[in-house]
């Protein structure tokens, strides 16, 4: 498959996923924020253990991989969840 093709599955699925938390949990505004905040940790452990000494072979390639494909999901679930907060703001106030 093509890593682009991925990276944008991978896009869109984070800012479903944050949709639906906005969706069901509209009254409690900082879940929509879960995911972003729970994939961080795991996208710095793989930048981190990327360089560590003792893999081998493309280990740190595979964990630079699996820490871009991370980043890509915090990143689109962040911006979603942000926009959605400004919309919410901004009908909130027409009414």
């Amino acid at each position: 498959m093509d890593f682009a093709l991925i990276l944008i599955i991978i896009f869109i699925a984070a800012i479903i996923i944050t949709f639906i938390l906005n969706l069901l949990f509209k009254k409690i505004r900082y879940v929509k924020y879960i995911p972003a905040i729970v994939l961080f940790p795991f996208m710095i452990y793989n930048f981190i253990t990327m360089y560590s000494v003792t893999s081998e072979g493309f280990a740190s390639l595979g964990r630079f991989i699996m820490g871009i494909l991370l980043l890509t999901a915090c990143a689109s679930s962040l911006i979603a969840s942000i926009a959605f907060d400004v919309t919410h703001r901004i009908i909130g106030r027409k009414k």
